[in-house]
């Protein structure tokens, strides 16, 4: 696992960066799981990220719809994925969304805000990343898989 502070936006976008150079190409989705209380900036991560990846919308979070799909537009990312498990209260929920079928798609980006909520359907090579608030308005970062 690396850890590093982000002090500003322009970090954050950097940051976004460098997460895309370290995403394989694969067989599969790449999945990455966002961790951090509320406020941390994992949404905010999220919307850089996607429009990094070529996404043309807005990216809200989806805490009432739990799942927003979007188009990308990047070798990496056909379809991004942006799903926020906070309100999932039963594992039958994310049968029912399609969650699992997801990770298996090939030229897909998914996102996963609060996936301590669904462990038992989280691929084993997924990247964690997980922000902490820090003092002022840094946030630390703490990544790997």
């Amino acid at each position: 696992m690396e850890t590093r502070t982000i002090q500003s936006l322009v970090e954050l976008d950097s940051f976004a960066d460098e997460i895309i150079s370290i995403l394989p190409q694969r067989e599969g989705a790449n999945v990455l799981l966002l961790k951090g209380d509320l406020g941390a900036g994992k949404t905010t991560f999220t919307q850089i990220l996607a429009k990094k990846l070529g996404v043309a919308e807005h990216v809200v979070s989806p805490t009432f719809m739990i799942m927003r799909t979007y188009e990308g537009h990047h070798d990496l990312c056909k379809k991004f994925v942006h799903i926020d498990a906070y309100r999932i209260e039963d594992i039958s929920e994310v049968e029912v969304l399609r969650i699992p079928e997801l990770f298996t798609e090939t030229g897909t980006v998914v996102c996963i805000e609060w996936p301590e909520r669904i462990p038992e359907v989280l691929p084993q090579n997924a990247l964690t990343i997980s922000f902490a608030i820090a003092e002022g308005e840094s946030r630390t970062v703490t990544y790997g898989s």
